[in-house]
């Protein structure tokens, strides 16, 4: 292929993996074009302010050592620390701090987390490690649901315990005061980014890619990036001409997409004394406080099976099971001060059917393979195609979109 409108590079979407190419490329003197589906930028990063701001998407920065400071400095972003302990509530009330349940519930989630046997699935591991009517076995199972977004009976436990050992992210969180897609709009400054751009098909070779449009325009380039998530080449959202490698499809079928909502209730103010984080044994599997102080909000996560259950009831069936958890564990003042909320249901959406990936049984070097160039042309990149222990972070995302710019800077 030989066009005169020949692209140099373009990057097939723009969270922060493929923004985070696109600037490592743009600084290095290169003119990447950035094609991006949804009408805005950010990807899984979603932050709302249309009451107060509140985190739909990623929240937090995981840790004082991860790749996302780069940019929050660069951007002379702030950062408020989130600290403090988890509570535990059982059929609507607090458990006590003190109470053997608490100590019980920690020891096993550290020892699940943390691993070390035969490969086995987190179901099967939490059932070594404790009776299936031991209440302390529910919460452990719904908080590493939660926080993997997955399903147990498929995440594997060496795995994990092996990304909680080699990745960068630690136990010390922290908010971005302006939002967190204060992040991804500093990564794009200067660079050329088309929205409301899905591409539908990509043909390729050793001489470049010709990438077609949903609405049918065609753009040629010599080298394409792909950073869309894993669940949209599941689903073939992109079509690939000649299809990809056997082995790099079979990587893409391993990985396997978790599951994630968000639901967040606002009110007229704060009626529930100080917490960082509840978790519980509702139908929303924890709670934080957020917001501000005009607009005071709690935000409910769940993740795993129970994500598309919640999801399942609607927004206004959410809401309202929302509600009557709320009430249950801080009083029925919830009900005379709530103002407005909003369910966010990452698996419903179209651009990205899930919420993060994590690592499945019988998912070997997936990662690694999808992560592995094609004919000079075609780089992948996201988190998905992390392999040290940062998948579905942030961080790990942008240093996927690092290592695609520099395959591509190399070639």
């Amino acid at each position: 292929m030989s066009f005169a409108n020949k692209q140099d590079v373009i990057v097939v979407g723009a969270g922060v993996a493929g923004l985070a190419a696109a600037r490592r490329l743009h600084d290095a003197g290169r003119a990447p074009l950035v094609l991006e589906a949804r009408d805005r930028i950010g990807g899984r990063i979603l932050s709302d302010r249309s009451r107060s701001l509140v985190e739909l998407g990623a929240e937090f920065i995981h840790g004082e050592r991860v790749a996302t400071w780069q940019v929050v400095r660069s951007a002379g972003l702030t950062t408020d620390p989130w600290r403090g302990g988890r509570l535990f509530a059982r059929q609507g009330r607090i458990i006590p701090n003190d109470d053997p349940l608490v100590a019980r519930i920690n020891q096993l989630y550290e020892a699940a987390s943390y691993y070390h046997g035969p490969e086995h699935s987190m179901a099967e591991v939490l059932a070594s490690l404790a009776p299936a009517d031991d209440p302390a076995r529910h919460y452990a199972a719904r908080w590493l649901a939660n926080i993997e977004g997955a399903e147990l009976t498929r995440l594997n436990a060496v795995t994990l315990s092996w990304e909680r050992e080699h990745g960068s992210s630690d136990y010390e969180n922290f908010h971005v005061v302006e939002g967190y897609d204060r992040v991804p709009h500093a990564l794009a400054q200067r660079l050329h980014v088309r929205l409301d751009s899905p591409v539908s098909a990509i043909a390729w070779g050793e001489d470049g890619a010709t990438l077609t449009l949903h609405a049918g325009e065609q753009l040629r380039a010599n080298h394409v990036i792909v950073t869309v998530p894993v669940s949209l080449l599941q689903a073939g959202r992109i079509s690939f001409s000649p299809e990809l490698p056997a082995a790099k499809s079979d990587a893409i079928s391993r990985i396997a997409m978790g599951h994630v909502t968000k639901l967040v209730l606002w009110f007229e103010r704060a009626f529930w004394p100080p917490f960082q984080v509840c978790s519980t044994d509702g139908a929303v599997a924890s709670w934080w406080p957020t917001g501000d102080e005009q607009a005071p909000a709690l935000m409910g996560y769940t993740g795993g099976l129970d994500a598309l259950a919640l999801a399942a009831r609607g927004e206004a069936g959410a809401i309202e099971q929302g509600l009557a958890e709320v009430s249950q564990l801080f009083g029925t003042a919830a009900r005379q001060l709530f103002v407005a909320g909003r369910l966010m249901d990452w698996a419903s959406d179209p651009w990205s059917l899930g919420a993060y990936t994590y690592s499945s049984m019988g998912m070997g070097n997936a990662r690694a393979e999808l992560a592995v160039p094609l004919a000079g042309t075609l780089f992948f990149a996201g988190e998905a195609t992390h392999t040290g222990g940062d998948l579905a972070t942030v961080h790990g995302a942008i240093e996927t979109g690092w290592r695609a710019a520099d395959e591509v800077l190399g070639w």
